[in-house]
């Protein structure tokens, strides 16, 4: 028996380190403050943390100037880390500006971090003898008003979504495929939603290669590799962009007469439905419009064929359908009519006044 055990304890030692090992890195979890100009940041605001580019949790300001809480079952902003990101640097990012303040990635381990952000101001002009920001003695100008514009959040494979109570998105968002042959945005303003009409968390978008799409009903092949968009039933109102980037060699695949065309694959029905697509020959990308997450492709279609008229047939046509008829051409017509009855007329009264004079030659 003592054997048995002293057999069975290796084992035992060796399948502890294989779930150890198995296990993903805890999170490290954060709490605190959050100013945006020395003023506390509004309700809703999202704080993003990022690890080597990638954004690894975030977490909305359930009231202002404050993110996660103190006791112990607040929630807290959760940073989950990858294999080898033990002891990496945090970067942390407030409505899409990035914080003065970083941390280091300790798995399992709790932090307070008061988080500050600096959105910028416009300088002003020094008046007459001022300093001037070192110009000339006695000269100043007037500094351009800053314009403020909305940051845009880029993305690799993965991105959390800023959107307000309704589901807005707050920033322009771009994110692309880690191969970098596809992307997508969604525009600020976007009422991005789940399938559950919730609003989304994040938006993943995959590469696939063409051997692993579906296959089409008229057998087209797609070019390249196509842009899956999860979760699945997430839907866009109005519609975002995706772009797809094909290869020199894809780009002269396509034969004479035909045109490139996004299609996005209707799993319910098994077939591909054409989009409005829009080519840009200068990147080689074709680009459209798409109002919900499913696969994404481009095929090739036969090009419609040019309508050709002759010039003078349509404008007589048109002429024919849009000129009205001219007034003074139906004019003589009745004059003629008028002129023949006052003919008549004439000539019978010089008949009967003849036939009178007659009868009053006979009388005498």
């Amino acid at each position: 028996m003592g054997r048995f055990f002293r057999g069975l304890v290796p084992l035992l030692i060796l399948a502890l380190v294989g779930c150890a090992l198995a296990f993903p890195l805890l999170p490290m979890e954060f709490s605190g403050t959050v100013t945006i100009d020395g003023k506390s940041a509004p309700a809703g605001t999202v704080v993003t943390a990022m690890i080597n580019g990638h954004a690894c949790g975030s977490a909305a300001l359930g009231e202002a100037g404050i993110y996660g809480g103190d006791a112990v079952f607040d929630s807290r902003l959760n940073v989950s880390g990858e294999e080898g990101e033990a002891g990496k640097t945090i970067t942390f990012s407030v409505g899409g500006t990035k914080a003065q303040e970083t941390a280091v990635y300790v798995p399992g381990t709790a932090a307070a971090l008061d988080l500050t952000v600096t959105s910028g101001g416009s300088s002003k002009p020094s008046g007459p003898g001022g300093s001037g920001g070192g110009g000339p003695s006695g000269s100043h100008r007037s500094a351009p008003p800053v314009q403020s514009s909305a940051p845009v959040m880029e993305y690799t494979g993965n991105a959390p979504l800023d959107l307000d109570s309704e589901g807005a998105a707050r920033f322009r968002t771009v994110v692309s495929t880690s191969e970098n042959d596809a992307n997508l945005v969604i525009d600020e303003g976007v009422k991005a939603l789940n399938r559950f009409g919730r609003p989304l968390d994040s938006v993943t978008v995959k590469s696939v290669p063409p051997d692993e799409l579906p296959s089409s009903d008229d057998e087209a092949v797609p070019f390249g590799r196509a842009l899956k968009g999860e979760p699945a039933g997430a839907t866009f109102d109005p519609a975002i962009e995706v772009s797809i980037t094909l290869t020199p060699e894809e780009w002269e695949r396509l034969a004479a007469g035909e045109q490139f065309v996004v299609r996005w694959y209707d799993s319910a029905t098994g077939t591909w439905e054409a989009l409005e697509t829009t080519v840009h020959p200068s990147t080689r990308t074709v680009t459209a419009k798409v109002s919900h997450f499913t696969i994404f492709a481009v095929f090739a279609r036969a090009a419609p064929a040019p309508i050709v008229t002759s010039a003078g047939q349509a404008s007589a046509a048109i002429g024919a359908d849009t000129l009205p008829p001219a007034p003074d051409a139906a004019a003589p017509a009745p004059e003629t009519g008028w002129s023949s009855l006052w003919l008549v007329g004439l000539g019978a009264l010089a008949v009967a006044g003849g036939g009178v004079f007659l009868l009053h030659m006979k009388k005498k």
